[in-house]
């Protein structure tokens, strides 16, 4: 396994928030989500709120470089740690710091009794085959959006 001297992983606390998520817009640039501070601020604390929440942090040169929040929750099977969010400052990709927390993140999930996780990711992109990499397989799911008025107007007609 691959180690970083100067990488510390540790639960995410209050104080971390504003700084990840000024960093978290960053993350996405390359997509079609377009993310503010406020609203990644107002994500991050809707995780960081949840009852069965599990957040870790990295710190890299004692400077915050991303986190891997998620949560827990209840399935068929088992416990699964819901699709969750795994960010790094892109300063700070391809390091292994990703990884790090990942693995650090398995561990835990692990403890608190979990078999699977559930995620999201764009297909084709740097993430997509990453996550393949490491074990991930596509299901037979497929995952749908709805614009709220649409579907009203659409089930009103």
């Amino acid at each position: 396994m691959k180690t970083l001297e100067n990488l510390a992983i540790r639960q995410t606390t209050s104080e971390d928030l504003e700084k990840l998520s000024q960093m978290y817009p960053s993350i996405y640039s390359d997509t079609d989500e377009a993310w503010s501070e406020k609203a990644s601020f107002e994500l991050l604390h809707f995780y960081f709120s949840l009852p069965t929440f599990l957040g870790l942090t990295a710190i890299y040169e004692n400077e915050v470089v991303g986190a891997f929040f998620a949560y827990i929750k209840p399935w068929w099977d088992g416990n699964h740690l819901g699709e969750g969010e795994l960010f790094i400052e892109p300063s700070h990709q391809r390091m292994g710091i990703g990884s790090m927390l990942y693995l650090e993140m398995m561990k835990l999930a692990d403890k608190k009794g979990c078999v699977q996780q559930d995620l999201l990711t764009y297909i084709g992109k740097p993430a997509d085959n990453w996550y393949k990499r490491i074990g991930f397989k596509e299901t037979g799911q497929t995952h749908l959006t709805g614009n709220i008025k649409e579907v009203m107007e659409k089930l009103e007609s």
